[in-house]
């Protein structure tokens, strides 16, 4: 299936964001980026698992990769509302550098912080078609797993850099991404549905994990090992479980379920603590300040006799009122 050509544009036109940038600069459209490419050219990166994480301009940037090389995706969110950029402008200068040679675009206003996506589609096609379920490889290719299925489309961002996801038709069922990891192996079901065993195994199915394989007994059994209270959805082949502790329910691995349960996953992205330069863009001159201006005195002129008397006389009025 086509990323822009199949069950994906349903989602996209549910989420009416989507449109295509150009395909930038010559020189990068023959040469697109890496990862190592963008590590090279800021000035201030922080590289982990498959991707590169920067702050440029008021904006947080994030290249995302499923092999640690080729930029498959660009994910930038506003880290404060000062910008020599606007989104849109900051979404084309970033597919002009890095040449992406089929890049779509969503933009995302009306969420906890403003955010889009870049995707480079021929790509992110190709490891759909590979794909066999969500967790197959990097959170890359569940991205690519998720958009090829058409049943889910990317409604915005979380601070923590987490993707929201949203079914098309309306389900109630809402999912939690995270993109850091090296690989995608858990997330997080929120929303309104009451997520029971039958409905976990109906979002199992859509998400390409299968049925429940475990018996109720099982299942039980599974929560000690877990620390939960519940375990409503079970799968002994691909190692998955659907886990539940107080309001909280996860789908994935059975240990990264318990992990992101127990707050222990680390999917957060982190950011290097200083802005980078833009690529070429001379950086800022540390110059000492100019010595503080110090204000010239008049010089004193003695007053004449006359003047003498005059003051003598309005220093006695104020004296004697």
């Amino acid at each position: 299936m086509k990323f822009l050509q199949s069950n994906v544009l349903r989602m996209l036109a549910l989420a009416a964001a989507w449109a295509f940038c150009s395909a930038g600069t010559a020189s990068a459209a023959n040469n697109p980026w890496t990862l190592e490419n963008v590590c090279e050219a800021f000035t201030n990166t922080r590289a982990a698992g498959n991707s590169v994480c920067l702050m440029h301009d008021g904006w947080k940037i994030v290249f995302l990769s499923h092999n640690k090389r080729d930029i498959g995706a660009i994910l930038i969110t506003q880290r404060d509302s000062r910008h020599e950029h606007n989104l849109r402008a900051t979404i084309q200068r970033l597919v002009d550098l890095t040449g992406l040679s089929t890049p779509a675009k969503m933009e995302m206003e009306n969420h906890p912080q403003t955010a889009a996506i870049v995707i480079n589609s021929e790509l992110v096609d190709e490891l759909g078609d590979e794909a066999e379920h969500v967790f197959s490889g990097s959170p890359l290719e569940g991205i690519a797993y998720l958009l090829r299925e058409g049943y889910f489309y990317i409604f915005g961002v979380q601070p923590n850099g987490y993707l929201h996801w949203r079914t098309v038709k309306i389900s109630g069922v809402d999912l939690l991404m995270p993109i850091a990891p090296l690989k995608l192996s858990a997330m997080e079901v929120t929303g309104s549905q009451k997520m029971d065993e039958y409905a976990t195994e109906v979002l199992a199915r859509k998400l390409g994990l299968g049925s429940n394989t475990a018996s109720l007994s099982q299942r039980r059994g599974a929560c000690g090992q877990l620390n939960c209270s519940e375990v409503t959805y079970m799968n002994s082949k691909r190692n998955v479980v659907g886990a539940r502790l107080k309001r909280r329910i996860v789908i994935g691995k059975r240990t990264a379920a318990a992990n992101m349960l127990a707050e222990r996953y680390n999917g957060d992205l982190v950011y290097p603590a200083q802005a980078s330069n833009w690529p070429g863009a001379p950086a800022e001159e540390l110059k000492d300040p100019p010595p503080p201006q110090i204000p010239q005195e008049e010089p004193v002129r003695p007053l004449t006799p006359k003047e003498a008397q005059e003051s003598y006389k309005e220093l006695l009025r104020k004296v004697t009122k």
